[in-house]
């Protein structure tokens, strides 16, 4: 009998690629159908998960709109162009002209120091001190807008760097420190959102890891018996990976429409602000590709969290 068994020649393997796929689509929809045994359970996962993403995603957003902000700032006016005292109106008015024909700038006007002196005769109060003077001590002030594309704050630098080379301009005034330290202050919340981002993806990785764990515990007879009858290491994770899938999936599907949704709801309190400052500001959405992206992040969580804790179970299963 021995011998008989021995010359019996097995079925040599092949590899069916439509049965695998079979295989894995099925495993793929049945680990959702389990989700519906208990409903309650799966979404209160997916809920946690949704809220914990939903914060590095939604304090990226808010960067993203307030670097457009800056960049949006109205900067018009925002050049001053204090001319030397020995500069007369002529010459004021030929430096006017070559400026505004200047490829940077779309606008230049000249402010007479006659005008000046005598506007601020009549409304600083002062009116009797100043008639006093003898010279005018105020000088022609041109000012100047700068183009659309030059409206940020290293472009601005390279023109008022290029404006001080001229003879008869003593003093460029531009207001624009404050925007330098927007700049900064916003460089520092992106690296903190960074750090705050790893964080709490180690969060989702553990809650997904957490929720596997005890899924394996509940099936562990399941397991057991798939294991006696000959099953494949892969066949017995399968099922627990694609349960990752879907918690990160629809975590990360959730993360992405709490923050459009809280962008809608601060969208008009905002819009009415920037009204009050004659700006045109809107909020804008999470972008379609970056939604994209942290909806795979998510996924990639997931997976991971699901392969690490049926990995190390087997594992122990095996030893």
């Amino acid at each position: 009998m021995a011998s008989r068994r021995g010359n019996i020649q097995r079925p040599m393997r092949s590899f069916n690629l439509r049965s695998y796929l079979l295989i894995h689509l099925h495993t793929f929809f049945a680990s959702l159908g389990r989700f519906s045994r208990a409903p309650f359970n799966f979404m209160m996962t997916v809920g946690v998960i949704a809220i914990t993403l939903s914060l590095p995603s939604g304090l990226l957003v808010s960067i993203n709109n307030l670097k457009s902000l800056s960049g949006q700032v109205d900067l018009n006016n925002n050049i001053s162009l204090f001319l030397n005292q020995s500069v007369n109106l002529e010459q004021a008015t030929q430096l006017t002209t070559s400026l505004a024909n200047n490829e940077k700038i779309t606008q230049a006007i000249l402010i007479n120091k006659n005008a000046a002196l005598e506007e601020f005769r009549q409304y600083s109060g002062f009116g009797s001190a100043i008639s006093v003077l003898e010279d005018n001590p105020l000088p022609h002030v041109i000012q100047i807008t700068p183009i659309a594309t030059f409206n940020n704050p290293v472009a601005l630098k390279s023109l008022v760097d290029e404006l001080k080379q001229q003879n008869d301009i003593q003093l460029v005034q531009m207001d624009m420190g404050w925007l330098d330290r927007l700049n900064g202050i916003l460089n520092i919340a992106q690296r903190g959102v960074s750090i705050i981002t790893i964080l709490l993806g180690l969060a989702v990785l553990l809650i997904v890891s957490n929720t596997i764990r005890l899924e394996l515990q509940n099936r562990q007879d399941e397991i057991d018996i798939t294991r006696l009858v000959g099953a494949t290491r892969s066949f017995i994770m399968r099922p627990f990976i694609y349960s990752g899938f879907w918690y990160g999936f629809l975590g990360g599907v959730f993360a992405c429409i709490l923050v459009n949704l809280a962008i809608w709801l601060i969208d008009g309190p905002a819009s009415s602000l920037a009204n009050l400052y004659n700006s045109a500001f809107n909020l804008t959405f999470m972008p379609f590709s970056h939604a994209m992206l942290w909806i795979l992040f998510s996924i990639f969580l997931g997976i991971s969290g699901s392969w690490i804790v049926v990995s190390r179970y087997l594992s122990e299963l095996e030893n």
